[in-house]
């Protein structure tokens, strides 16, 4: 017979912040918690949390990127729907969000980052944040989605953010979407296009990561190549030769660009088929 676990969810969203006449104030106040509809009980529960029956997706061959990429696609798909620009994730804006992730697990609570607004790059004119715990990684954004709150935070006017995900040390999940809307002349690296990869996706030939050229010029670039969502320790060059071990798995490569007075960028090129064994 099958063991069916319960667990404890929750949601929480930050009053987003806007600049008006050169000051900080608060925009159309968002509720401060808020529990997702499609994850409730029959009976009722308090606002903050919600219980379930629903066990949490294995995690441990994810990586956090693999799940930082889910979120982030899953929250663009629903801003496409409403015919909006896609965000763009950055490393400032992440390492605010991760560390704040990483906080809530430690402390085993969640909880709002209090200084988000003063941590993430300065130049905004909105800033929001949406919390969460306890659930899949596949399931969160949904969640939000189905929050009034959360919902108006991802489908808002900003244009970047910043992810964060963290276990606790019992194995709950904790998230956090910190967003932000930046006018044009904020120094944000973009890029044409994704990263590409070339070549024989075999056992034992070379694989060549081509990206077009980003803007400014003068950018530095970092390859760092992945198998199966995991990174592979020392494939950080545009070329790859690819060794047994990768048999059976997809493989992608992220390219951060970086230059002095910019914030750096990272892409994701898209997954090759499965590497086939050596020729005979």
């Amino acid at each position: 017979m099958a063991v069916v676990r319960a667990r404890i969810v929750g949601l929480a969203v930050g009053v987003a912040l806007a600049v008006t006449g050169g000051g900080l104030s608060s925009a159309a106040a968002a509720p401060t918690t808020a529990a997702p509809a499609a994850a409730a009980p029959t009976t009722a529960a308090p606002a903050t949390t919600a219980s379930t029956t629903r066990a949490p997706a294995a995690l441990a061959s994810t990586s956090v990127e693999e799940i930082l990429d889910t979120i982030l696609d899953d929250t663009n798909a629903i801003r496409k729907a409403k015919g909006l620009k896609a965000l763009v994730r950055t490393d400032a804006m992440d390492s605010v969000a991760q560390s704040w992730t990483r906080k809530q697990a430690a402390n085993r609570e969640m909880a709002h980052n209090p200084d988000y607004s003063t941590q993430i790059p300065q130049g905004w004119s909105f800033a929001a944040e949406n919390v969460a715990y306890g659930y899949d990684y596949t399931d969160v954004v949904e969640a939000w989605k189905n929050s009034p709150g959360h919902y108006k935070n991802m489908t808002s006017a900003a244009t970047h953010i910043g992810l964060g995900y963290a276990l606790d040390d019992s194995g709950r999940t904790y998230f956090t979407q910190n967003f932000a809307k930046y006018p044009s002349s904020t120094k944000f690296l973009k890029s044409t296009s994704r990263p590409t990869i070339s070549g024989t996706v075999r056992v034992h030939s070379t694989l060549k990561a081509t990206l077009k050229s980003w803007s400014p010029s003068g950018v530095k670039y970092k390859y760092h190549w992945y198998a199966n969502g995991k990174r592979i320790t020392g494939a950080n060059y545009s070329r790859m030769k690819i060794s047994y071990k990768y048999h059976g798995k997809h493989l992608t490569v992220r390219v951060t660009g970086k230059k002095s007075g910019y914030a750096s960028t990272t892409t994701k090129s898209a997954m090759t088929a499965k590497v086939k064994a050596k020729k005979k």
